[in-house]
C-alpha cells in the first residue's frame, strides 16, 4: 500500500489533481488501474529519454582481421552504441512482460480492435523479412548481434518493432499522452544541455566525471580521447550527423509544447520545453550537421504549407510577418556566427570538391595490370623481370607505348601525353611508374609503384602493385597483398565528393542493390558487402586504410541489409501512418493537447525521414523514431475516436 500511495502521489504532483490519492486510500480499482498504466509506461520513457544518453565502454572482438582490406586488429572499444542496444533489448523484454500482465488481467486487456490497422501489417512484414534476411545471411553472427560500428543486428530491429507496438497499444488516454510527451521533453532537454555544454567547450566526456561514466562497465580502466575538436557537438550520439537526426525528431515536439498555454500542460514542463528548444537549437548548430538542418527546414516548410490557413488565422499577417522577420534575423545571426561551417555545408551540396584523380581503376588481367583512367582511356603495365627494360606499357589495342625515363626522379612516364588527365587545356595529373620491390612473408616480389601525380589541386596518390606468380596484386595500407578486382560503380561520375564524399559511397552501393531484392545481406552487414577492397577508389577519396561501415543513406542501408521487400514494407508503414495523419488533421481545429501533439509528432517523423536521405539508421537515434511512430499512431487513434464520438453526439 505504501508503494501504491507513493505512485499515486507522483501522479498527483504531475497531473495537478488530488482526487486520485483520495480514491486510492479507499481502495478504488480505477485508480489502481491508472497507477498500473503509469508504471507500464516507464519502459517507454526510458527508451525515448534515457537510452540515447547512455555512454559507456564495451570491449569486443571485431571479427574483421581475417579480411585483407582490414587491419590485423582483433579487438576494439565501443562507447556510444553497444550498451544502448543492450538496454533497448532489456526494455523490450520488460514491455513484453507488461503485455503479458495486461493480458492476464482482463480488466487491463487491450482492445484487440487496435490490431486492425494496416500499419501493423507492414510492421510485421518488415520484421519477418529482417528475421529471414538474418537467418539466410552469409554473416549470420554479425546479422544477429551486430558488428563493428554497426550494432543494429536482428535482435535490435525486433526491439524497435516491440517498442513501436507497445507504445501504440498502451497509450490509450490523454494522461498517458501527456506522460510520454513529458518523457520526450525531458530527453530533449538533457541532450540539448549536454550538447550546449560541448559547444561551449565544457564537454562532460572529456572531464573526470565523463571518464568515470565511460569506464563503469570495463576493466581495466581506460583514458579516452576524441577526434572531434572542442566546440564540435556530438552529444552522446557518437557522430554529429546523428545529432542532426535527433534534433529533427525532437525540435517539433519541444517547440509545440513550449508554445502551449500553461493551462494545457504543467508549467514546469512548458518551461522545460522552452529551455529544451533553445538548447537543442544550439546543439544542432554546434553539430554542424547539414543533414539535420535540412531536415528541420523541410519540417518547417511542410508545416507551413500544410497548416497555412490556420497559421494566418491564428497569428494574423502582422504577427506572421514579425515571426518571419525573427526567423530571418536568427538565420542571419547563425550564418554570422558560423560562417565557415555554413560555407562548408553549402559547398557539400552545391560546390563539392572537384574530382581531379587520373587513375579510376586498376584490374589484374592475363596480359598484365590494366589501368583505366578517369577519361576512360586504358593502358596495360607489364613487369618484365628484365633489368634493362623492367616495364612495358601497352595501349588498349595491345600496341607498345614508348616510355620516357626520368633519371632525376627514377621513374617512367608514357610519352603519349593523351593519357594525361587534362581540363580546360591544363594538365591536372599524369601517371608515373616507379620500378620497385616489396617483401611479404620473406618473399621478394617485383613491383611497380604507380603514382597519380597531381600538378594542381591535390597531393599525389600512389599504389604499389606486385606481381605474385602470374597475378598482379596490390600492397594495401595494412601491408597485405590483395587481388585487384573490377569494382562496379553507378552514377556520380566526376562528382564523387558530393555530400562530403557520399557520392563515392553511393556510387559503390548502387550496384549492390540488384543482389538484394528478396532478402538482404543481413542486418548490420553493410561493412562486409561494401567493396572495401576498392583500393584505388578509396585512395582517390583519401579513404586509404579507412573501413566504410555505412552507406550514409537509411533507404540504401535497409535495401542492402534486409532487402528491397523490407524497404517497401518500411516505406508503406510510414507512408500509411503519414497519409492518415495528414487527412486526420487537415480540418482539425487543433484545440486539444492530443491534436497538437499529433501534428507535432507527424512533422517530427517527416523531418527524420528527410534526414534519412543522407544519414543512416543507428541505435543511437532509431529507438526514438520507432517509439514516436507508435506514439503518433496511438495519438491518431485517440483523436479519431473522439472525433467520431463528437460526430455521433451532434447527429
Amino acid at each position: 500500500m505504501a508503494i501504491s500511495r507513493f505512485l499515486c502521489y507522483v501522479n498527483d504532483r504531475v497531473n495537478n489533481t488530488d482526487r486520485f490519492c483520495f480514491a486510492l486510500a479507499g481502495g478504488n480499482g480505477a485508480i489502481m488501474e491508472k497507477t498500473w498504466r503509469t508504471v507500464r509506461t516507464v519502459p517507454v520513457l526510458l527508451a525515448l529519454a534515457f537510452v540515447p544518453l547512455i555512454v559507456t565502454a564495451k570491449k569486443y572482438n571485431i571479427g574483421l582481421n581475417g579480411y585483407k582490406w582490414y587491419s590485423d586488429s582483433v579487438t576494439s572499444t565501443d562507447l556510444f552504441l553497444y550498451w544502448k542496444g543492450q538496454m533497448l533489448i532489456l526494455l523490450a523484454f520488460l514491455m513484453m512482460a507488461c503485455l503479458l500482465v495486461s493480458l492476464a488481467k482482463k480488466e487491463w486487456m487491450p482492445d484487440w480492435r487496435r490490431f486492425r490497422t494496416p500499419e501493423l501489417l507492414w510492421l510485421g512484414s518488415y520484421l519477418v523479412l529482417a528475421v529471414i534476411s538474418s537467418l539466410c545471411s552469409e554473416y549470420r553472427e554479425f546479422s544477429l548481434w551486430g558488428s563493428y560500428e554497426q550494432w543494429e543486428g536482428m535482435f535490435i530491429l525486433l526491439a524497435y518493432g516491440i517498442l513501436m507496438l507497445y507504445v501504440y497499444l498502451m497509450v490509450d488516454t490523454e494522461w498517458l499522452i501527456r506522460l510520454v510527451v513529458y518523457g520526450i521533453v525531458a530527453g530533449g532537454f538533457l541532450m540539448g544541455l549536454l550538447g550546449t555544454f560541448q559547444f561551449l567547450g565544457m564537454d562532460l566526456f572529456r572531464g573526470r566525471v565523463g571518464q568515470v561514466i565511460m569506464n563503469l562497465l570495463i576493466r581495466p580502466k581506460m583514458n579516452y580521447t576524441f577526434n572531434f575538436s572542442e566546440g564540435w557537438v556530438y552529444a552522446s550520439l557518437y557522430n554529429p550527423n546523428y545529432v542532426g537526426s535527433y534534433a529533427a525528431l525532437l525540435l517539433p515536439v519541444l517547440v509545440t509544447v513550449a508554445m502551449m498555454e500553461w493551462r494545457k500542460l504543467s508549467r514546469f514542463w512548458t518551461v522545460t520545453a522552452m529551455a529544451g528548444s533553445c538548447l537543442m537549437t544550439v546543439t544542432l548548430l554546434g553539430s554542424q550537421s547539414l543533414t539535420g538542418c535540412v531536415g528541420v527546414i523541410a519540417s518547417v516548410v511542410f508545416l507551413v504549407i500544410y497548416q497555412w490557413r490556420r497559421i494566418v488565422t491564428c497569428l494574423g499577417w502582422k504577427k506572421l510577418g514579425a515571426s518571419a522577420a525573427a526567423l530571418g534575423v536568427f538565420a542571419a545571426v547563425a550564418v554570422t556566427v558560423f560562417p565557415a561551417q555554413f560555407q562548408a555545408g553549402t559547398d557539400k551540396l552545391f560546390h563539392p570538391k572537384e574530382d581531379t584523380h587520373m587513375i579510376r581503376q586498376m584490374v589484374s588481367s592475363a596480359q598484365g595490370l590494366n589501368v583505366i583512367t578517369a577519361g576512360d582511356r586504358s593502358f596495360t603495365v607489364v613487369l618484365t623481370g628484365q633489368e634493362e627494360e623492367p616495364l612495358k606499357v601497352q595501349d588498349a589495342e595491345g600496341r607498345e607505348q614508348e616510355l620516357l625515363f626520368h633519371e632525376g626522379g627514377n621513374y617512367y612516364t608514357i610519352k603519349d601525353h593523351s593519357y594525361d588527365y587534362k581540363k580546360n587545356g591544363t594538365v591536372i595529373a599524369e601517371p608515373r611508374l616507379y620500378k620497385t620491390v616489396v617483401t611479404k612473408d620473406d618473399i621478394v616480389y617485383e613491383a611497380v609503384r604507380i603514382v597519380d601525380h597531381q600538378f594542381v589541386y591535390e597531393k599525389d596518390k600512389a599504389w604499389t602493385i606486385a606481381r605474385v606468380g602470374e597475378e598482379y596484386q596490390i600492397y594495401n595500407a595494412f601491408r597485405k597483398l590483395d587481388r585487384l578486382q573490377d569494382i562496379p560503380a553507378a552514377g556520380f561520375a566526376g562528382n564523387q565528393h558530393f555530400g562530403d564524399k557520399r557520392g563515392y559511397i553511393w556510387s559503390r552501393t548502387l550496384p549492390l542493390l540488384k543482389d538484394y531484392i528478396l532478402t538482404g545481406s543481413g542486418p548490420s552487414t553493410f561493412t562486409l558487402v561494401f567493396p572495401n577492397h576498392d583500393y584505388v577508389g578509396k585512395m582517390n577519396m583519401n579513404y586509404d586504410g579507412v573501413t566504410v561501415t555505412k552507406p550514409h543513406n537509411m533507404y540504401l542501408q535497409i535495401w542492402t541489409q534486409t532487402g528491397l521487400l523490407s524497404l517497401i514494407a518500411f516505406l508503406l508503414l510510414f507512408g500509411w501512418y503519414f497519409v492518415k495523419s495528414v487527412r486526420l488533421y487537415w480540418n482539425s481545429p487543433l484545440e486539444t493537447v492530443p491534436q497538437k501533439i499529433g501534428v507535432a509528432v507527424m512533422v517530427a517523423l517527416f523531418g527524420y525521414m528527410v534526414t534519412g536521405i543522407a544519414n543512416d539508421s543507428t541505435v543511437a537515434v532509431a529507438p526514438v523514431f520507432w517509439g514516436m511512430l507508435g506514439f503518433g499512431m496511438a495519438v491518431n487513434r485517440l483523436v479519431a475516436a473522439r472525433a467520431q464520438k463528437k460526430d455521433r453526439a451532434i447527429a
